[in-house]
């Protein structure tokens, strides 16, 4: 089914044909109705198109309008009857545009270097059809964010099935992860500030976070020897490998001294060392039974914050 959103601008421009001809073949039932968007605005689609183009054929043929219509009459009716919602389909294919220029700016400019100016022209689209999809750029960062981490979800699928083991999916997921970096290297900071802001840009970030993690934590999950062996969270265990790795990843960015390699080698040992803990190859009883007071202790003390800034 043709369900391609068009402007009457847009299937003037594509068929070639004036618009005040397609009012009147519409009038006259050469073509079925356009869909109301707003009291000054319709739709059409991808079918109006090609009717419009059979019809400038049958012409050209010296069919009169009587034939040309009695031929297309079975077209136009099913046309003007397919229920889609072009209003609806016309928004996605608008906030798909968006979120396609912004990630393409985020990635190339930097987030000061994007401009909500410089997207409205580019897609000429009126200031109010952006801020009607996304209130801030923050919100709209947010948005590509999930759009950058879907990508790499897709590129990761096949390798994580031709994969060994676990170790090797890490490897690859660290990989993946330089891909998301060059689209923006603070990317995670701005996300979370974003979604502190906003209930659906969090819901957002909530889900790209899953989609990160959610095979390493499912990973250890299978490892368990029981509930409470190893005494650690799946999933707090998965984001402290994630931020390991990000530090490494920082500092070997500074010099020459380390190597992505480096990064790589250093990564993957601590994630070997962590999946020997869960399978009982390394001994952690003393995180609960040596240090289990003191993570008492700090866990409930407040944020250590100089008392010139305390509110």
């Amino acid at each position: 089914m043709n369900v391609r959103a068009l402007t009457i601008g847009e299937l003037e421009q594509e068929s070639g044909v004036p618009r005040q001809t397609i009012y009147y073949y519409v009038r006259t039932g050469l073509l079925p109705p356009a869909q109301k968007a707003s009291p000054s605005r319709a739709l059409y689609t991808e079918d109006h198109l090609s009717l419009l183009r059979e019809i400038e054929t049958l012409r050209e043929e010296g069919l009169r309008r009587s034939a040309i219509k009695s031929r297309l009459e079975g077209r136009v009716r099913a046309a003007g009857s397919n229920g889609v919602d072009l209003v609806a389909r016309r928004e996605q294919e608008t906030r798909h545009a968006i979120l396609a220029a912004a990630t393409r700016s985020f990635a190339t400019k930097g987030y000061k270097g994007t401009r909500m100016a410089d997207l409205i022209a580019d897609l000429s689209i009126t200031p109010q059809v952006l801020y009607a999809h996304f209130s801030t750029k923050r919100d709209l960062f947010v948005a590509c964010y999930k759009v950058a981490v879907q990508y790499m979800d897709e590129f990761l699928q096949p390798r994580f099935e031709s994969a060994r083991d676990s170790a090797e999916m890490q490897v690859w997921y660290m990989y993946a992860d330089t891909g998301i970096k060059a689209f923006a290297p603070n990317l995670m900071m701005l996300a979370v500030e974003a979604a502190q802001r906003d209930e659906e840009a969090k819901r957002d970030l909530r889900e790209a976070y899953e989609t990160i993690v959610g095979a390493t934590i499912a990973d250890f999950a299978h490892m368990r020897r029981s509930n409470d062996d190893p005494p650690f969270s799946d999933e707090l265990i998965t984001h402290a490998l994630v931020g390991a790795f990000e530090q490494m990843y920082a500092r070997a960015s500074l010099d020459d001294e380390y190597s992505f390699r480096d990064v790589l080698e250093n990564s993957l040992g601590l994630f070997l060392l962590v999946t020997a803990a869960y399978r009982g190859d390394a001994n952690i009883s003393e995180v609960t039974t040596r240090y289990g007071g003191l993570l008492d202790e700090v866990s409930t003390l407040p944020p250590p914050v100089p008392e010139e800034l305390k509110p």
